[in-house]
C-alpha cells in the first residue's frame, strides 16, 4: 500500500510536492523562486525518482524549507513599488499583474490574524500584518 499524497521532496534544494488532483491524476508542483508560489512542472516526476540530489521530506521539513525560501522573496516584493487596481470582488478587492503572474490581495475576517493575504495566481504565499509602504493604495481605498 502506498502512502497518500501529497509527497514532499527537495530536488537540488528546490521544494517539490507531488499532489493528487480532484480527478485522481497527479501533478508535480515546483517552488517558483520569483514569486514564492508553486508552478506545475511534470518533468519533476522523473527527477524525484532519479538518483542524485533528491531528498524525501516530511510535511514539516517541507514547510520549513518553503518558509525559509519565501522570506527574502517576500521582503523584496514588499519593498518593490507595485501598481494595484481595484476589483469588483469584496473578498479580493485588489489585483496587480507582475509579468505573467496575477497577484491579488485577500481581506481576512479574523481580528486575531493578519488583515491581508497575498495570493499569486490564486495561491496564498504571504500574510501581511500591514500594507507595504512601497505599494501605493489604489483609489478609492
Amino acid at each position: 500500500m502506498t502512502k497518500p499524497y501529497p509527497w514532499y521532496y527537495a530536488v537540488n534544494d528546490r521544494p517539490v510536492k507531488l499532489v493528487e488532483l480532484a480527478d485522481g491524476s497527479l501533478d508535480a508542483l515546483v517552488f517558483d523562486f520569483s514569486t514564492g508560489g508553486f508552478v506545475p512542472d511534470r518533468s519533476y516526476f522523473r527527477r524525484t525518482s532519479e538518483p542524485g540530489d533528491v531528498d524525501e521530506l516530511t510535511e514539516a521539513e517541507f514547510t520549513a524549507r518553503v518558509n525559509a525560501l519565501r522570506g527574502p522573496i517576500c521582503a523584496k516584493r514588499r519593498a518593490t513599488p507595485m501598481t494595484w487596481e481595484v476589483t469588483e470582488d469584496r473578498n479580493v478587492p485588489m489585483r496587480a499583474k507582475v509579468g505573467d503572474r496575477i497577484l491579488t490581495i485577500r481581506l481576512n475576517d479574523s481580528p486575531a490574524g493578519p488583515p491581508y493575504t497575498l495570493l499569486v495566481d490564486g495561491e496564498a504565499v504571504e500574510d501581511l500584518d500591514a500594507w507595504p509602504v512601497a505599494w501605493p493604495l489604489p483609489r478609492p481605498f
